[in-house]
């Protein structure tokens, strides 16, 4: 009883002190990247021109909002001292995972677009909000761009979200609520290059062993898997969403909302009703991400669902929601 008092009290000054202007400074870790290796890439080597075309509010990349319901206030609490530049951040670490795959890419920042090869990006930020001391800090991570080759258009988008209540120390949000979010939307923009540019997969073999790393792990009870998940839906082979499927309805919450949202890598028409299931029966990581699934794949049924959920009650109570409705059906 008494940790669990000292426990709120924290919380509660930690809270108490956002309100206050003190800020919160963190060291953004590099992002490892991932192991999928694409079969017969044989890409010749390409430069990737990256555009900074984030205009007003969206050009701001850390956003908080503190404080209970109407009396939430704008702050600047959250830093990162070893990230001055978001878009460089962005450029020299997408360079790192599509090379890791086998994609001999150069990422360089431009003013303006390439006739070749670029990237306009639009939207590049991570939202924050905290109600009270007991409540999570939820963090959102958006992206959006439209990527350019010889004439050709896509828009590419990615959401992410995951929260978590501190307990001991602000430090606990450093890893859930950025580092984690911040490389899975890297390997996401990755994978979606991979596929609509340049059609690559993993082959069936190695989509199988990968599931069966990710069964020998769960049957220790250990869903600390999740990155291999997530890499079943980089692999951009549609063999991988039987395994996904099923691991979106096992494990903690957090597990599954990375199975959820790795099937709207690979899925179609076909995984709408099943993601369309797991929003209604989750919980808040895995509800949201089955709709930024839902939205990647992007078909126009899916994205009038996504539509309708303007006019739920929810909608405006739930930032993880309104964050990833306003992304994928704007």
């Amino acid at each position: 009883m008494k940790l669990h008092f000292i426990a709120k009290f924290v919380c509660a000054i930690a809270l108490i002190t956002f309100l206050t202007g003190c800020s919160l400074s963190y060291t953004i870790k590099e992002p490892v990247p991932s192991r999928v290796k694409y079969e017969n890439a044989n890409i010749a080597s390409v430069t990737l021109t990256i555009v900074d075309q984030r205009k007003d509010t969206d050009a701001v990349f850390i956003l908080e909002r503190l404080g209970a319901g109407s009396e939430m206030k704008e702050g600047k609490v959250v830093k990162f001292d070893n990230l001055e530049d978001p878009i460089l951040y962005f450029a020299r670490n997408l360079e790192r995972e599509m090379n890791s795959r086998n994609i001999p890419v150069k990422c360089v920042l431009g003013k303006s677009a390439s006739e070749g090869f670029s990237l306009l990006i639009h939207k590049y930020q991570i939202a924050n909000t905290r109600a009270t001391g007991f409540s999570p800090w939820e963090s959102f991570h958006i992206f959006s761009a439209t990527i350019v080759k010889n004439g050709q258009t896509k828009n590419i988008k990615a959401y992410f979200y995951n929260g978590k209540v501190p307990v001991w120390s602000m430090d606990e949000i450093q890893e859930p609520c950025f580092n984690i979010p911040m490389s899975i939307i890297i390997k996401d923009v990755a994978s979606k290059i991979s596929n609509y540019f340049f059609n690559l997969r993993v082959a069936d073999d190695k989509v199988s062993r990968l599931s069966d790393e990710i069964n020998a792990e769960i049957e220790k009870n250990d869903f600390g898997a999740f990155w291999k998940v997530l890499e079943l839906g980089y692999t951009n082979n549609h063999q991988a969403t039987s395994y996904l499927r099923k691991y979106a309805r096992m494990g903690d919450e957090f597990f599954k909302s990375c199975a959820v949202s790795a099937i709207g890598m690979l899925g179609g028409e076909e995984d709408i009703e099943f993601l369309k299931q797991s929003y209604k029966e989750g919980w808040y990581n895995d509800r949201y991400m089955a709709i930024k699934a839902i939205g990647d794949i992007g078909t126009p049924n899916a994205l009038q669902f996504i539509q309708t959920l303007r006019k739920e009650p929810v909608y405006e109570k739930e930032d993880g929601l309104k964050y990833c409705v306003e992304l994928y059906a704007p």
